[in-house]
């Protein structure tokens, strides 16, 4: 007798399973059709499946607040559902709904998505006390680029000023893109702070935009923190050079011309010209220059920005040697000061051709009482009476320091 029941149970329950496997198969066949009518259907045959509350959302729009909650109840933890159900009520102009699914959301997952949302939401509704908590929120959590973000912020904020205190979370990545930001806005007062954040925890990913700013600082003639930026990249390790002392006559970078040019900040800087190509030797053996002849007649090859200081008198030492050049070549060195453009060497700086052989040339230059910052040049002027020049120079090395 008992096997007999238990046989009888378990045809039951295999009946039963069967009745519901035809059951949701069927619901799933008629949910297809997409109409409001067929998914009403579907429903009474399924109630537990929240995807056929969304579609019935979708169908009906008058009905979509009601069906997308149903939805978000049958699976709280999905915050895909929360976040539909707030899109669907704010458009309905229930704002209580459209906030309380978004705050559901950010409960149930810790990504960016609802985090973002949710700040849009209050950046929509002009709502500035929620919105700067949840914008803070949002990029901490975020993961790739959140510029967008940064245009909203600017758009609410009274005073950009406040941008950083309030939505700005202490990320390296965040920072940087921030920094990348503000001075695509030209606005160099406002990178100061960030770049004061984020240098000291920077990473290799950050250096150009740190780079790009140190750049924008000796436009504006800005030496000191350029050079703060700079050293703290050099003594982090993140820039393949040490650290330049200026009171200590430590003002050249690369002068044997070892690694490749940075084009930026305090490191040399090559101008593309047509009838000049440039390429370094090697490892210690220099840097050189080849002029076809169809250069233009008057240009700036090469230079570098150097902090020295006030008041001192320095010598420039260049190791060069020439093929297929002689004489007054037109090739010629300049220190100019940054402040007014005049050119502080005594005297001039030209290189004179010496076929096949090394050459070395000392040149004297002295700073002024207010001189912080000059700019090393290497220029090309075709020497009245003669043609362009063809040939090579290569330049072996580079110094420049206090004269004793």
């Amino acid at each position: 007798m008992p096997l007999r029941l238990l046989g009888a149970f378990g045809c039951a329950l295999f009946s039963f399973a069967c009745y519901w496997s035809i059951r949701l198969g069927y619901a799933d066949l008629v949910a297809t059709d997409r109409s409001r009518v067929t998914l009403e259907q579907a429903i009474r045959l399924a109630p537990g499946n929240p995807e056929y509350y969304v579609r019935l959302a979708q169908a009906d729009p008058p009905s979509a607040v009601s069906a997308m909650e149903k939805a978000a109840a049958l699976n709280p933890l999905n915050s895909a559902l929360w976040m539909e159900l707030s899109r669907v009520a704010e458009e309905q102009q229930d704002f209580r709904r459209a906030e309380n699914a978004l705050l559901n959301a950010v409960r149930v997952d810790k990504t960016f998505a609802p985090r973002w949302l949710l700040a849009q939401y209050y950046f929509r509704r002009r709502d500035e006390a929620r919105f700067w908590p949840a914008m803070h929120s949002a990029m901490a959590a975020s993961y790739d680029e959140v510029e967008p973000l940064f245009d909203d912020c600017w758009a609410l904020a009274s005073s950009p000023e406040m941008i950083l205190q309030r939505a700005i979370p202490d990320r390296v990545d965040v920072l940087g893109q921030y920094l990348d930001y503000v001075l695509a806005k030209d606005r160099l007062d406002l990178a100061a702070a960030v770049a004061s954040k984020l240098t000291y925890r920077a990473d290799r990913d950050d250096v150009p935009s740190l780079l790009s700013y140190c750049d924008r600082l000796l436009e504006d003639k800005q030496v000191t923190p350029a050079l703060e930026v700079w050293n703290s990249l050099a003594r982090n390790g993140l820039l393949d050079y040490a650290a330049l002392a200026p009171e200590k006559g430590v003002s050249l970078t690369n002068g044997n011309f070892d690694k490749p040019f940075l084009m930026r900040a305090f490191d040399w800087r090559l101008v593309e010209l047509p009838g000049v190509s440039a390429r370094r030797v090697g490892k210690g053996a220099g840097l050189r220059l080849s002029f076809s002849g169809k250069q233009p007649e008057s240009c700036e090859i090469l230079s570098q920005y150097l902090p020295v200081a006030a008041g001192k008198k320095y010598r420039l030492g260049v190791r060069y040697e020439m093929s297929r050049l002689d004489g007054e070549t037109g090739l010629s060195w300049r220190v100019l000061d940054v402040s007014d453009g005049s050119d502080l060497l005594e005297g001039t700086g030209p290189l004179a051709g010496r076929e096949g052989a090394e050459s070395e040339q000392g040149l004297a230059f002295a700073t002024l009482a207010e001189t912080q910052l000059v700019k090393l040049v290497l220029a090309y002027q075709r020497v009245l009476g003669t043609v362009r020049i063809e040939g090579e120079i290569v330049i072996r090395k580079v110094t420049v320091g206090f004269a004793e």
